[in-house]
């Protein structure tokens, strides 16, 4: 470092994240959009952010914008990552808040990860996007002009085995539930010292380009 000469890089331009989505009609479902914009605009500063929703990935990344070092944190490809590393984040950093967004068809890999967040006290927030199925391998068969032979997994019910291993669930379905429910959770989400787990229920998103 000694060695190299100084230079001056300029700072990029702040990102702008996407303007609010119109809300869903009545009848319709919520849209990940619709859960990644409450959960921006309630988000503290310093959060820190793990994902694992490969279908919603584009609009988490667009939305959810790491303001600080470590804010977001990712793993593309390695099944089952975000449960436990937001638990193990958490547990290395204390002082700072921890949002897991994953899907539902991911958080089953490693769905025993809320076990050590029960067990061990860490106060994680899990964002469960319930859509029903494996929507990312049902994105990527579609672009070869198929359907997959995979199973939906709309009969796992992941707030019961959250329950199950000692970790609070609740399963919110409509926009303003989404609203305050982030409104309770997270203003004072960094000194939370028990996991809980979301269940949002959500329509598939349909536009990822992998």
């Amino acid at each position: 470092a000694q060695a190299v000469a100084q230079r001056v890089t300029p700072r990029a331009p702040a990102r702008e994240a996407p303007a609010a989505p119109a809300p869903p009609a009545a009848g319709e479902p919520l849209l990940p959009a619709h859960v990644l914009h409450e959960i921006a605009t309630r988000l503290p500063a310093d959060a820190i952010v793990v994902e694992e929703s490969p279908s919603s990935r584009p609009e988490i990344n667009a939305r959810l914008l790491a303001r600080e070092p470590l804010g977001y944190v990712s793993a593309m490809g390695l099944l089952g990552f975000a449960l436990p590393a937001a638990v193990g984040l958490r547990m290395a950093r204390p002082d700072r808040p921890v949002v897991a967004v994953v899907g539902d068809g991911a958080s089953i890999y490693s769905i025993q990860a809320l076990w050590t967040a029960a067990r061990y006290d860490v106060g994680t927030l899990f964002v469960v996007f319930v859509n029903g199925g494996y929507a990312i391998m049902d994105r990527l068969a579609e672009k070869q002009g198929g359907a997959g032979p995979w199973p939906k997994v709309d009969d796992v019910d992941v707030g019961a085995i959250a329950r199950a291993q000692g970790c609070e669930s609740r399963r919110l379905g409509d926009l303003d539930a989404v609203g305050r429910t982030l409104d309770e959770v997270l203003p004072t989400l960094a000194q939370r010292t028990s996991p809980l787990l979301l269940e949002i229920v959500v329509a598939q998103d349909r536009h990822f380009d992998p």
